[in-house]
């Protein structure tokens, strides 16, 4: 009998399969905490030595299950047995598993005794020698790591391809172990410039903050971590690791006289190239740094797909391609079922689902009757959290994430809270940054907290790092953890897979969203409960199946759609702005601007799918648009999304303008007119390019928030404002009347949409082509030099001082509230420094959030700084 006979035997029907899964009910249960969970079934009488010894024998499997099952057999070892003898022996199978991470949790939580190497016989510590030599990642001379399975097969690949697609798990530590190898890339000299891109902007932050701390052990500490798109030479010069969303890296390809040629590029979340709104503007912006560089080297990062190899179709010929799956178990995750005990609202049952069967694990009490909904969720959460931290729940509005937390609040009205100096650091800035009646500033003071994704990212930061520790027991969220926020837990509450109002989920959705319980190197379990699942119209399809992500570029999804796309590539020359179809006209935008670039379709990533005839017949429809074009290829390039005859008709707009061309610039936000320039800017925007700010009665409302963004007010006096315009309705009649929570959400989601997204996208294409008008005309002298306004749009300011501010790696918050402190408009980042160095910014009324984030800023450049003096001494 082979190995893999014996394994499959183990976890067969024939094997121990029973004393397995009795095992794991056990620990399943002692995972929420001492009498959480109320059980007279379960045995807490086990054959320590049988199971330990057929999970060092399921450790030496690849197959996935059987890895499970010796990562379950370990852990519960460690964590739940009486005996050190059987706690060594988990520990050993850790190794096994190269879960060297689970080893060292283990150690720091005691619950192993010190010196392991010592009570283990000498052949097993030649053996876990070796284990550790196999397992280590050499980042230098004096640093190394030690990986999973994956990461280490993923480091070997990443040493010899050029093009190479990872996909695994959120818990298997891909993107921990690409960020070592970045930075491994720059310290040998292989690489000058990279680019990470990351989907969305918290994870940008995220991703900054960790090359940060990361770049120290590999003795770059003066290499410069930028998150802000700014291309001129001083950017250049220097060796240097940008991280963009996609959004960002077209604006710092566009700062330059030509586009940046990095060297390597990372994308992560590559399977949002399926996105119907990014997933163009990501393609596009792929194939812009390929067209700068053809010899970058590429890595996309995704969850677990099922096609990564299609993320290298456009390689280029010869390079060396790698596919690296994972099928690495590093956290025991336990599906459970949350059922009401029929006629009895107050009495739950919690079930394992193990291969579509649901084990009975035990009861469980609610402490109040849950009259509705939202309350089924805070009670479940409350019941099953209370022994515990890291408890998420997750729902569908950031208005339900706000009641759902209310509700928890109030349930831990009877604990003993002690005052926690963090918590009410958080509480003051939400109460001076947001607004007094802003609900955090109450609920984080019991360690409960939400989290949706138009937050300032100061703000979701925090909330991110206090759960993270413990001191935020409760967490209340939105999908925001689907779009690209590593935030783990230890167990998530869900009930019905929605994504948002009346959007299904996807069932590889609901399992990324499922990966966050069980947060590898700080938990050993993650538990997912699903809420009423026996409900037809919560769970209709029931519990989603543990599918792989099928990636499919939003290009290749339209074009499929051939006879829609033909008729409405047939009509776009002589469409109007009000018939335009945001999911055509990004594709069709893409595909006219690569013909006006090639002269030809046939090169064209999704068109080499399609037979000649039908890419010939696109071809044919394209044509006629672009015989009258004479927009200049690089504002085609710069603006993906925007096809090229909005382009031109802006164009054409501006060259039979009548009136003074300087009457077409916005004015600086800081002049009154500058939002009545804007509105006027805004409607030119819908009657050419597109009707983003339609209809007429919103043009003025999106102008008053592109201003006050853009001229650097915080939120709080924007929801200030707001308030003071609602009073000023003949239908005010009182302030309790006022519904300050959806204001303040209101004001957050029209930031993020408006200022922070359409208006800066739009108005860089208005911009250019301006720019190209007033070149006609022979006044380009006119046009401004400094006229930023998507970087301004972006960030939220419009003076290099705070942009210098945001590039050192502060807030946009804490800018803002130092703004006042700084006289001058353009100051560099030295001048900032020095300023900021000399502590008279410690007697301003600050938050202390803001001040704590300085103070980190202070540090990190002083160690930047200080491996250059180190250098010129020596």
């Amino acid at each position: 009998m082979s190995l893999d006979d014996i394994q499959q035997w183990l976890i067969g029907p024939d094997g121990i399969k029973d004393s397995l899964d009795s095992l794991r009910l056990w620990s399943a249960a002692l995972s929420f905490g001492p009498d959480t969970i109320r059980s007279e079934t379960l045995s807490d009488s086990h054959d320590w030595r049988r199971l330990l010894f057929a999970a060092s024998i399921l450790a030496e499997s690849t197959d996935r299950e059987a890895q499970e099952y010796a990562l379950m057999v370990a852990e519960a070892a460690v964590c739940f047995s009486s005996a050190q003898i059987y706690q060594d022996a988990g520990s050993l199978i850790l190794t096994r598993l190269s879960n060297h991470r689970a080893l060292q949790l283990a150690q720091e939580r005691e619950f192993l005794q010190p010196q392991l190497e010592r009570r283990i016989g000498t052949i097993e510590q030649l053996l876990l020698t070796r284990r550790r030599l196999g397992s280590e990642i050499l980042l230098n001379e004096n640093n190394s790591i030690l990986g999973n399975r994956f990461q280490t097969e993923l480091w070997d690949k990443l040493a010899i391809s050029q093009w190479l697609s990872a996909t695994a798990p959120t818990a298997a530590g891909k993107t921990y172990a690409v960020l070592n190898w970045l930075l491994l890339q720059h310290a040998s000299g292989k690489a000058n410039s990279s680019v990470f891109v990351a989907p969305t902007r918290a994870l940008v932050s995220e991703v900054e903050r960790q090359l940060n701390q990361l770049k120290i052990n590999h003795g770059l500490n003066s290499l410069k971590v930028t998150s802000l798109p700014i291309n001129d030479v001083g950017v250049q010069s220097e060796p240097f690791v940008a991280v963009f969303t996609q959004e960002r890296l077209h604006i710092f390809l566009n700062a330059g006289q030509t586009p940046h040629p990095f060297d390597i590029a990372i994308v992560d979340e590559a399977q949002k190239l399926s996105d119907e709104r990014r997933g163009v503007i990501l393609q596009d912006a792929i194939e812009r740094v390929t067209r700068a560089n053809p010899y970058c080297r590429f890595v996309f990062l995704s969850p677990h797909s099922d096609n990564p190899d299609v993320l290298l179709e456009e390689a280029p010929d010869g390079a060396t391609t790698s596919i690296v799956p994972s099928n690495t178990a590093t956290v025991m995750q336990n599906l459970l079922v949350a059922e009401q005990v029929r006629g009895k609202t107050t009495e739950w049952t919690l079930s394992l689902v193990t291969e579509d069967e649901q084990k009975p694990l035990g009861a469980f009490s609610l402490f109040d009757r849950p009259t509705s909904v939202r309350k089924r969720m805070a009670f479940v959460a409350l019941a099953l959290g209370k022994n515990t931290t890291g408890t998420l729940v997750y729902v569908t509005t950031a208005d339900s994430a706000e009641r759902v937390a209310a509700q928890i609040y109030d349930g831990l009205a009877e604990e003993v809270f002690e005052e926690d100096e963090e918590l009410n650091d958080l509480s003051e800035f939400c109460e001076k940054a947001i607004h007094p009646k802003f609900q955090l500033v109450h609920l984080v003071k019991r360690g409960v907290a939400f989290h949706y994704g138009n937050m300032p990212t100061l703000l979701r930061e925090e909330i991110e790092r206090l759960f993270t520790i413990g001191k935020i027991r409760f967490l209340v969220s939105t999908s925001t953890l689907i779009e690209g926020v590593n935030l783990a837990c230890r167990t998530i509450i869900i009930r019905g897979p929605k994504k948002g109002i009346g959007r299904d989920m996807s069932p590889q959705d609901f399992w990324n969203l499922a990966g966050r319980a069980g947060r590898w190197g700080a938990d050993f379990y993650g538990n997912i409960v699903c809420v009423d699942v026996s409900k037809q119209d919560v769970w209709p399809q029931g519990l989603p199946e543990k599918t792989a992500y099928p990636i499919k570029r939003e290009t290749d999804q339209v074009i499929e759609q051939f006879e829609e796309l033909s008729g409405y590539l047939s009509d776009r020359a002589n469409m109007n702005t009000a018939s335009v179809d945001g999911k055509l006209e990004h594709v069709a935008a893409y595909l006219m601007s690569w013909q006006y670039r090639e002269g030809s379709l046939k090169d064209a990533p999704p068109i080499k799918k399609l037979t000649s005839e039908r890419a010939e017949q696109l071809e044919a429809l394209i044509k006629p648009s672009l015989e009258s074009i004479d927009v200049s290829q690089e504002i085609v390039d710069a603006n993906p999304g925007i096809s090229i005859v909005a382009l031109q008709r802006l164009l054409n707009y501006f060259r039979s303008f009548k009136g003074e061309p300087t009457s077409l610039l916005p004015i600086p936000p800081e002049d009154d007119d500058s939002v009545d320039r804007f509105v006027f800017i805004f409607d030119i925007i819908n009657l050419t390019l597109a009707p983003v700010f339609a209809p007429e009665q919103r043009v003025l409302p999106c102008a008053l928030t592109t201003w006050d963004w853009m001229r650097g007010k915080t939120l709080g006096q924007m929801i200030a404002a707001r308030l003071k315009r609602e009073r000023a309705k003949p239908a005010y009649r009182s302030d309790e009347e006022l519904p300050y929570a959806k204001f303040i959400r209101d004001t957050m989601a029209a930031v993020e949409e408006i200022a922070r997204f359409l208006a800066p996208k739009y108005l860089g294409a208005y911009l250019s082509v301006l720019r190209q008008h007033f070149h006609e005309k022979g006044i380009s002298e006119e046009f401004p030099q400094e006229l930023s306004y998507d970087l301004f749009l972006e960030f939220g300011v419009s003076t290099r001082t705070l942009i210098t501010l945001i590039g050192m790696g502060l807030s946009r918050t804490s800018s803002i509230e130092l703004s006042d402190f700084f006289g001058r408009t353009d100051l560099t980042e030295p001048e900032v420094l020095q300023r900021l160095e000399g502590g008279e910014w410690e007697a301003l009324n600050l938050p202390a959030l803001v001040k704590r984030e300085i103070r980190g800023v202070i540090d990190q450049k002083r160690l930047e700084t200080s491996s250059d003096l180190d250098a010129e001494q020596s």
